[in-house]
């Protein structure tokens, strides 16, 4: 086979995600070229043999291919472009340390060789790394340059296909990493218009579809996000990309967890545990969730304790923060608080400082400080209301209406109920639904179908415990619960079905059929 044929085969085979053979294609234009004594192409096929190596795991072998390509590239002239290329796995490498600042000069230099060159390809490679870098150390506006040179590159078709779709990605994720909503939104939409336009660019549509559904469940749209979630994991099945197929999988359990499909939500976090991610915090809500308040605070807890990058904690945190407030750790929920309240103030980003709004109003409200927590909380649910997040912006109504009714304002309370409604029931947000229902009745408004089909499945099996006999402490021993979650339950149960005691309650529980 030609040379010319074999490079476009190992292109080809790469953008449609066959690794094998685009690394057999690869090999085979190496020793090509190395017969005719080529050291700057022999560098340029090691190294790309090395780097897809290395992003498949394959790491002993990477690192060879690598070397190879190393020495080559020092029987090349000083600036010859593939010396640029040689710091992009190290800029990785230390990306992957935490040593951010270091990766930084290696993007630099990197850059630095392709706009010598006029590569468009390993400009727009060191620019989108060096800006998701610049990312994770606060540095946003910084972070921009880099990365809106990188887009204009790959707009204007200036970029090899496979390095297109690796820029397009590289952008989305760091994006996606630091919430920044506007141009996450703006440039998956990019990212999907060109993997339409680019069918097979396999490699690249699963890791589109994840973004797609990240962005979409933000929005309201579960059933397009799940359905987005579902046909990433299906395309990316049989290929490499395992970090993507472990957050298609995570995407399904957020959304399985949050309409209350508890059983299937846990297979989908432990099959994103088992392919490549920590399906954390997902996974400790589904314990609390599930009145399971031990296992959830341990679980969050070791989570925050093993992990130092900032843009993975900052997802971490908001869920830390209701976890301990739910356990009754307000302590501790008070220390989370102030951690993400300094990591907005060091990022400067409007959706980091409403979402440590949204602990600092959870803290307060918990406290007994409700009319700080309103202050805090209306701030967050404005800011995702004018963003088009509907859940987001529901969840935090709930809170707002619990200090309204703590601070005697019934009006205010009801308003914020019935604007939560309807998009938890548009969403099918179950658990959602049946929190509004409990605090409805706090309000005095009669909650909308309250009767028996109101309780939960928790409340209807300490319902049939209670028709028992159990007392507290014994229906706790017996589900595995705290006696304080208990009570909880019973006091949900009696307000849901309008009785005063616990006799009365299973007297209408078993007349109507609830047990």
């Amino acid at each position: 086979m030609k040379t010319e044929d074999l490079d476009r085969l190992a292109w080809a085979a790469g953008i449609a995600a066959r690794d094998r053979e685009m690394l057999s294609a690869l090999e085979r234009l190496y020793e090509e070229q190395a017969s005719g004594n080529n050291d700057e192409a022999c560098a340029r096929a090691a190294f790309w043999s090395g780097l897809r190596h290395m992003m498949i795991g394959e790491v002993g072998l990477g690192a060879g291919w690598l070397q190879r390509a190393a020495r080559h590239a020092e029987q090349t002239a000083p600036d010859c472009v593939q010396r640029g290329y040689l710091f992009l796995p190290e800029a990785y490498r230390l990306r992957s340390k935490g040593e951010f600042e270091s990766a930084i000069e290696c993007a630099d230099k990197a850059m630095q060789f392709g706009e010598s060159a006029g590569d468009p390809d390993l400009v727009a490679l060191a620019g989108s790394l060096k800006g998701g870098l610049l990312f994770r150390l606060g540095r946003i506006e910084d972070g921009y340059v880099p990365i809106d040179e990188a887009m204009l590159l790959a707009n204007a078709e200036r970029l090899s296909p496979l390095v297109c779709g690796v820029v397009y990605c590289e952008i989305v994720a760091s994006c996606c990493r630091i919430l920044e909503i506007v141009r996450a939104r703006e440039w998956t939409g990019i990212l999907n218009d060109w993997c339409r336009l680019n069918p097979q660019a396999k490699a690249f549509n699963g890791v589109c579809q994840v973004h797609r559904a990240e962005v979409l469940q933000l929005k309201g749209d579960w059933t397009t996000a799940f359905s987005e979630a579902e046909r990433a994991g299906s395309g990316l099945k049989g290929t490499t990309e395992q970090t993507a197929m472990a957050n298609a999988a995570y995407r399904r359990g957020e959304i399985l967890r949050l309409r209350g499909e508890f059983a299937a939500a846990e297979a989908e976090y432990r099959r994103a545990g088992e392919i490549a991610i920590d399906p954390q915090p997902g996974l400790a809500l589904l314990r609390l969730a599930q009145d399971r308040c031990t296992d959830a605070a341990a679980m969050i807890r070791r989570a925050l304790d093993t992990t130092t990058d900032v843009t993975q904690r900052h997802f971490l945190l908001p869920a830390g923060v209701e976890i301990f407030i739910a356990c009754d750790d307000p302590g501790a929920a008070r220390e989370l608080c102030a951690e993400m309240d300094s990591i907005a103030t060091t990022f400067g980003s409007e959706v980091l400082a409403r979402v440590a709004d949204q602990c600092r109003g959870q803290v307060a409200l918990a406290e007994g400080e409700f009319a700080d927590a309103i202050a805090s909380l209306g701030r967050a649910r404005r800011f995702w209301s004018r963003f088009d997040a509907p859940y987001l912006a529901a969840r935090l109504r709930l809170d707002i209406a619990r200090a309204c009714l703590e601070l005697g304002d019934t009006e205010d309370a009801k308003l914020e109920l019935e604007a939560a409604r309807k998009p938890f029931k548009d969403l099918g947000a179950q658990p959602d639904l049946e929190r509004l229902r409990t605090i409805q009745q706090l309000s005095g408004a009669p909650a909308e179908g309250a009767d028996d089909t109101v309780l939960s499945a928790r409340e209807r099996e300490v319902m049939a415990l209670m028709a028992e006999g159990g007392s507290n402490r014994a229906i706790a021993a017996e589900l595995g619960l705290s006696p304080k979650t208990v009570n909880r339950h019973v006091e949900n149960i009696l307000g849901k079905l309008a009785v005063s005691s616990r006799t009365a309650a299973v007297a209408k529980a078993l007349k109507t059929g609830v047990i």
